[in-house]
């Protein structure tokens, strides 16, 4: 999904008619006290504070000179006070390059006196953004460099988003952003990359292996589409809503060391992706430990963890014989208990009191089943446990096969073949 939106929906005690309220009150009163002064133009510059970094469109500061030399420079300009002593343009930066453009052909001098009025830093960073989202539509480079600038003076991205009218979550993904290459935010602003594609690239913290995976993906494919740019991203890991992560758990995996690589960018809540190959060890570490459980527990010769359930052929057969699993048998109380379990069941309107009434059912068959198997059989098998297909399976009365058993069978079968 993409985050290229203007403004997210948020609460209504949030608004962001509520929040431009609030900092359209900040900047009247500021205003308001600062007294109107004349600098030259030549002492005007681009103030660092000025969100807008993508120039504005010829025609529009051709038109802004037209309308400045028919009937004067109708508006202040705002400005703060720079570190070399010149004034820095927070608002009124086409009017500007306006009066640059009339200069340049000498309409008027460098020296043509321009009203302002002088504001502190930290509401001309706020009279900048406003005046760029309400005037020309904000770049989301300029997005970016705004809620970057914004975050390093210590606002959170509620406070940033209350303040300048837009949804936490959208500040969130911005500031995820910021953290692209500066290449890539370079080639942002310049529309030589979409949104869509840094979305993508900003699935990797690290600002290297995003200009590699850009370069491979381009060079691999002669385009870089958004969804082979993610795919290359997260190539050797796995998605936080797969059954195995869940299995795992996250708080196990950032225990081990895992690190969750969040997906700001999609459409539902708590996406994202972790290291397979810690999954894959985490997950074979759980199933060991219930594995041995099992074996103590009940009396087993041996246990197993394995990534797959045991097979009834192939080459499972070469090393593992599985017993047939022995009948229930249930006490006169426990088939009366499963009598009520299904009436209940059958009588049932939900499929979410269906599942939990099957999930009764199937303990107590189990437990009955488990009861079946003989010491004698406990003292010869073994018990594997598997994670398949979003469960954990459990394989008792499993036999070893052997080693010179399987080859006496493999003679076995060469003996049958030859007197075919």
């Amino acid at each position: 999904m993409s985050v290229t939106e203007s403004k997210a929906k948020t609460p209504a005690k949030t608004s962001k008619k509520a929040a431009q309220a609030a900092a359209a009150e900040t900047l009247k009163a500021a205003l308001e006290a600062a007294t109107l002064e004349y600098v030259p133009l030549s002492g005007l510059v681009k103030s660092p504070l000025n969100v807008r970094v993508i120039p504005y469109p010829e025609a529009s500061v051709r038109s802004m000179a037209t309308s400045i030399k028919a009937v004067g420079l109708l508006q202040n300009l705002v400005v703060h006070t720079l570190p070399d002593g010149k004034s820095g343009v927070a608002a009124g930066g086409r009017r500007r390059e306006g009066l640059n453009l009339l200069a340049s052909e000498k309409e008027i001098d460098s020296e043509y006196l321009v009203p302002v009025k002088r504001v502190s830093d930290e509401v001309a960073r706020l009279v900048s953004f406003i005046e760029n989202d309400e005037h020309l539509a904000m770049h989301p480079a300029e997005q970016i460099y705004a809620f970057r600038d914004l975050s390093a003076q210590g606002m959170t991205p509620e406070q940033i988003g209350a303040q300048l009218g837009y949804g936490g979550r959208h500040v969130k993904r911005m500031l995820k952003l910021a953290g692209l290459a500066p290449e890539l935010l370079a080639q942002l602003a310049k529309d030589e990359v979409t949104i869509e594609q840094c979305q993508a690239l900003a699935l990797e913290n690290d600002p290297t292996r995003q200009l590699q995976v850009y370069e491979n993906v381009k060079s691999a494919y002669g385009h870089t589409a958004p969804y082979l740019l993610k795919s290359a991203v997260t190539d050797r890991e796995i998605s936080l809503t797969s059954p195995d992560f869940e299995y795992v758990g996250r708080e196990t995996y950032e225990a081990a060391g895992g690190i969750v690589r969040e997906d700001l960018f999609s459409a539902e809540e708590g996406e994202g992706t972790a290291d397979k190959v810690l999954i894959e060890r985490l997950i074979q570490t759980k199933l060991t430990s219930l594995a041995v459980e099992i074996q103590q527990s009940e009396g087993w010769a041996w246990s197993q963890a394995r990534s797959a359930p045991l097979r009834a052929w192939g080459d499972d057969t070469k090393h593992f014989q599985l017993s047939s699993v022995p009948e229930a048998n249930f006490t006169t109380d426990e088939q009366q208990r499963l009598d009520e379990l299904y009436a209940t069941q059958a009588a049932t309107e939900t499929h979410d009191d269906e599942y939990a009434i099957q999930a009764l059912i199937d303990e107590m068959e189990s437990a009955a089943i488990n009861r079946e198997w003989t010491p004698d059989q406990k003292a010869e098998c073994g018990v594997v446990v598997s994670f398949w297909g979003a469960e954990v399976n459990i394989q008792r009365g499993v036999r070893q096969i052997a080693p010179e058993r399987e080859e006496d069978e493999q003679a076995d079968r060469k003996k049958k073949h030859r007197h075919h």
